[in-house]
């Protein structure tokens, strides 16, 4: 193999310190975060942290095993993540943040090519970063510059899931203690945990993650004093392309983060199931005077997104927008939607193959399967649609409403491009407006929620220009890796046979998951449904609340709602 020592290097003044790590802390293969070691290693590795007063990095290979998680990931007993730099290494050019934090350090940067191999027409290069003479992460491609973006990422998420990445407070004014004040708001306490979770699970991804990314997670309180345990996460801002929307349910039409932490959510409710016995003081469900199972009064979920969810809830100008002459606190307990203009509350629908929403027509007959192979633009509805029809019809959808009552948000946090009016219209208040009043029409146990609204304010988030990327990440708390997919075909991008591609958020797999339970609870009714479009139908309840959420739109005149084509829903389990 030839080398080539052509680097991209950051000089830098300052000391570089360097102490022996134990033997016990080098049992794998890349820098464990603190959540993901090995309970049997946890007191070495702690005596060794306090010892070391500067990064000692080790290699990242190509595919680092994941050891069983020793303890839940995002609670905020471990110093939370929540501040700028972290928050924008996640999102601005790698090589920059990589570069900013060797700076911040004192410390000397480079991204160095090693080698390269392979004929001219086909060169593969492989690049190492190296932070104070130590190389952290390698990476290879077929250009020097993309593995050089892709070794400075490795190496990021590498630093930040160790908790590395926050510069000394003497030389950041930004920089954020540790562990977050005792008083701060319930927002910011969300965000934190969101984020810490995100960083931990972040430094076990090899794949590319380059690029701009929207995170969301579902924390749950088990009670007031329950500072929260994350128990969903997602990252993604794309949709399935058209052509390849599955028949058999294989493929994840929506992988904008919100979408996707919803549907690790109902993983997590259909394993609560899956576990259930009656007298179990662990469980999240009990039963209701309905018959179903229902959340426990004590237990709250709490939803963080990194910026406003996609549609009508970011159609605002941060500049006529101005400052909110009411406090905070007041907003937890009433909500002042802005209406100024007719086109606030139209339904949206997501752009096939690219970022943003567009106002669905007036009169848009909907879309067929047919139409759609020929060329037709797959229609999805905008994130602020889909969270609307949630706060009626529940986090917990069609197939879990035949078992559970609806669940719904206590909360709603944001990170970014926040304004009061504009979300709380977004979220719920739309369908507030009108005549009679959509709680007379709904069937018991359902209810248009209006979760608390609030935003992040223990730091100003940056705002970034970067393009956001295919990749989505998913993952549950029963999860021992995370899932990654592509969001522009919705499986996970691998060789081998197709069934190994399906995401564990796919139609197919949660059906499947909806199976086992109808077979422990001995449903017999609903196992002898033929299709998935069967077992949606089956919750009358559910369908009612639903139908009732698309006339109050109609009636309000926002439009009609876009479904999929039928077809999409027609597999079985064979």
């Amino acid at each position: 193999m030839d080398v080539d020592h052509q680097t991209t290097r950051l000089q830098a003044t300052g000391p570089t310190l360097e102490r022996k790590r134990p033997a016990s802390a080098m049992s794998s293969s890349v820098p464990l975060p603190p959540h993901l070691i090995p309970s049997s290693q946890i007191d070495d590795v702690r005596k060794f942290q306090q010892s070391v007063t500067s990064l000692e990095p080790q290699p990242v290979h190509a595919r680092p095993t994941v050891p069983e998680f020793a303890t839940p990931i995002g609670t905020l007993g471990v110093a939370s993540s929540l501040n700028k730099e972290s928050f924008a290494a996640l999102n601005k050019n790698p090589i920059s943040a990589f570069m900013e934090y060797a700076q911040s350090r004192h410390q000397t940067a480079s991204l160095e090519v090693i080698g390269q191999a392979g004929p001219d027409h086909r060169r593969r290069f492989k690049v190492a970063a190296v932070v104070g003479g130590k190389r952290i992460a390698e990476a290879e491609d077929t250009s020097k510059k993309d593995a050089k973006m892709k070794a400075a990422d490795l190496a990021l998420r590498s630093l930040i899931s160790m908790g590395q990445y926050n510069p000394p407070a003497k030389n950041s004014i930004s920089s954020l203690p540790n562990k977050l004040d005792p008083k701060a708001s319930h927002f910011d306490k969300i965000a934190a945990l969101a984020h810490q979770a995100f960083n931990t699970l972040a430094g076990t991804v090899t794949e590319n993650l380059i690029g701009r990314k929207v995170l969301a997670a579902l924390v749950m309180q088990r009670g007031p004093s329950d500072e929260g345990t994350v128990i969903s996460l997602g990252t993604g801002n794309r949709c399935v392309t058209g052509q390849l929307m599955s028949l058999e349910g294989q493929t994840v039409n929506d992988s904008h983060a919100e979408v996707i932490t919803r549907r690790g959510f109902m993983r997590f409710l259909y394993q609560q199931l899956l576990d259930y016995q009656s007298d179990s003081a662990d469980s999240v469900l009990t039963m209701h005077s309905s018959g179903k199972l229902k959340v426990k009064d004590e237990i709250t979920f709490h939803l963080y997104i990194s910026t406003a969810p996609c549609g009508d809830g970011a159609l605002f100008s941060p500049r006529d927008s101005g400052k909110s002459t009411v406090k905070e606190e007041e907003l937890l307990e009433e909500h002042r939607p802005t209406f100024t203009n007719k086109l606030q509350g139209v339904l949206r629908t997501k752009v096939e193959g690219g970022e943003g929403t567009i106002p669905l027509e007036p009169g848009f007959q909907g879309q067929t399967w047919d139409g759609i192979l020929q060329g037709q633009r797959l229609r999805t509805m905008s994130c602020s649609d889909k969270l609307c029809r949630w706060n009626v019809t529940g986090l917990q959808g069609a197939l879990l409403s035949n078992f559970i009552e609806p669940v719904y948000l206590k909360s709603i946090t944001l990170g970014l491009l926040y304004d009061h009016g504009h979300l709380s219209r977004a979220m719920c208040c739309r369908l507030a407006r009108g005549e009679p009043d959509i709680n007379t029409q709904l069937p018991p146990g359902f209810q248009l929620n209006h979760p608390h609204l609030g935003r992040v304010t223990i730091y100003e988030a940056p705002r970034e220009v970067q393009k956001t990327k295919a990749a989505s990440i998913n993952w549950f708390l029963n999860d021992q890796k995370v899932e990654v997919t592509d969001g522009t075909t919705g499986q996970i991008e691998k060789p081998g046979l197709a069934s190994e591609r399906i995401s564990q958020i796919a139609k197919i797999s949660l059906f499947r998951k909806f199976n086992a339970v109808c077979q422990k609870f001995q449903r017999q009714d609903l196992v002898a449904l033929t299709t998935y479009a069967d077992a949606k139908k089956k919750a009358a309840e559910f369908q009612e609340a639903l139908a009732a959420v698309k006339a109050r739109f109609k009636a309000n005149g926002y439009n009609s709602w876009v479904e999929k084509p039928l077809e999409e829903k027609m597999f079985t389990l064979q």
